[in-house]
């Protein structure tokens, strides 16, 4: 046999050997994204990707009167892209839209995963925006500004106005834009990524939309050891982590980490949560939203509210009245209805009220009510609400699927009456007589475990090599066969 033939299959198999374990290193990384779904391919339920559920802001009433300064924000659509006219849309295969025509808006999708307590992840997403008065692939206004974020609860409330950590809004427009925030996984041993865009404070357009893709979670920094705790007899106190030194006005501060929630630094400090709120109460972002940098007061300074008198027995506490009991609280009120047409609007001649559908508020202090409703009473209302944010959430009645989302955020005023109309579809039937998918938006989401598909793929390329090393050892054989004769 010619040397030179033999040595030049020596080298392709040599070669062969060395490539035979790239892809091995390839699904190895792949296996470390613990998202279900992570490019957003179908099938979509009501808008929205396999594995994710929409969350959005809702200011109410605003949205019906609209006031000029344009400082409200509404119920956005979700929806499939495939970019069939190739503008750039997706980052291939298929993206999460959202967005809304003339009016504002501040919505996204989110998904919750398993994550050991203590690992550092890092949730990575690319977003698409575009604001316009035109269709694609006409550029944006300029001074539409998107105001993408994404963001990470260490706690996995699923609760977009509670505990999540955000990243630095990015307003690129009209191009993929790469976006990240990490963050340190609480003791509940989960963790919800959110992706976010505003268009708020602005005259809403034709086109205000933002598309989703190619999203990672992974883990940056496994769990560390546990450290010993003290006990309860030590007489040396824990060492604050990253406090600054005391300030001129004897203060104590901590430095807001990656990872750092209000609720996770009263805990570490010994201090009463509502005391933090107190002495920070100038600094803190809407729920408690921290930044990273930013120094939150500890002790040193007082408090921002007098203490309440505690009354003596010559001075008895008077009984509220029910006037001042309610004062300039909220009311919720919510019915349940047949939506025949599937349109998400109440038309009241043709579309009767539905009993059995159960309503969940949920406000920033825990479950505010649940109510069923029995398709007569209606509209129920949950009365006597402080102001601030809730999550309205529903079950359907047996053998319907809600027609719009399954989750919707608002925010109440004080003294504000907030009403909503929650339709329902047969899940038989959609709203244009086509059959509808089950509404599984409020399932639990399924934890992704790529292991055993990787062990068997490893397995099959050991096996692949070994079968390259045979044929290596066939051929020297025959090259050495070849130089005795």
């Amino acid at each position: 046999m010619n040397k030179q033939i033999v040595g030049s299959i020596l080298v392709l198999l040599l070669v062969t050997t060395i490539l035979a374990g790239i892809p091995s290193t390839s699904l190895h990384a792949q296996s470390q994204n613990l998202l279900t779904n992570p490019n957003f391919e179908p099938p979509y339920t009501n808008g929205v990707a396999n594995g994710w559920s929409s969350w959005y802001e809702d200011s109410g009433e605003l949205c019906n009167t609209k006031p000029s300064d344009w400082d409200f924000v509404c119920q956005p659509a979700w929806s499939e892209e495939v970019d069939a006219n190739n503008y750039g849309l997706t980052g291939g295969g298929y993206s999460q839209h959202v967005g809304a025509q003339y009016i504002t808006w501040h919505a996204g999708v989110h998904q919750t995963v398993a994550v050991s307590p203590g690992s550092k992840v890092k949730f990575t997403v690319s977003g698409y925006s575009r604001a316009s008065n035109e269709q694609p692939p006409g550029p944006s206004y300029t001074d539409w500004k998107p105001r993408m974020m994404v963001g990470i609860d260490p706690e996995g409330r699923g609760l977009w106005y509670e505990g999540v950590i955000w990243s630095a809004t990015n307003d690129g427009q009209d191009s993929w834009q790469t976006i990240s925030v990490e963050a340190t996984a609480g003791a509940s041993g989960k963790v919800s990524v959110y992706v976010s865009s505003q268009y708020r404070l602005v005259v809403a357009l034709a086109h205000m939309d933002t598309w989703w893709d190619n999203a990672t979670l992974e883990i940056v920094q496994p769990a560390a050891t546990p450290t010993p705790v003290p006990t309860a007899t030590s007489a040396v106190p824990p060492t604050p982590r990253a406090t600054s030194t005391p300030r001129p006005d004897g203060a104590v501060v901590h430095i807001v980490e990656s990872g750092d929630t209000l609720y996770g630094i009263a805990f570490q400090y010994d201090v009463d949560i509502e005391d933090l709120r107190s002495m920070n109460a100038g600094s803190l972002g809407a729920n408690d939203m921290l930044y990273i940098g930013q120094e939150i007061v500890i002790s040193g300074t007082p408090l921002t509210t007098e203490p309440t008198p505690v009354p003596t027995e010559e001075q008895p506490t008077a009984e509220p009245t029910e006037s001042t009991a309610t004062e300039g609280l909220a009311s919720f009120c919510i019915s349940a209805y047949h939506d025949r047409n599937g349109d998400d609007a109440r038309q009241i001649d043709s579309e009767e009220l539905l009993p059995n559908a159960t309503i969940t508020l949920v406000g920033t202090n825990g479950t505010a009510g649940t109510y069923t409703t029995d398709g007569v009473s209606e509209p129920y209302c949950f009365e006597n609400l402080p102001a601030g944010d809730y999550v309205l959430r529903q079950t359907p009645p047996a053998g319907y699927q809600a027609s719009g989302a399954g989750e919707w955020g608002v925010i109440l005023s004080t003294g504000q009456i907030y009403s909503r109309d929650i339709g329902y579809v047969r899940e038989t039937e959609g709203g244009d007589g086509t059959t509808a998918p089950a509404d599984d938006s409020e399932t639990e989401e399924p934890v992704t475990d790529g292991s055993t598909i990787t062990d068997v793929l490893n397995v099959v390329i050991r096996v692949s090599g070994g079968i390259v090393l045979l044929l290596a050892l066939v051929v020297a054989g025959l090259f050495i066969a070849s130089r005795r004769r």
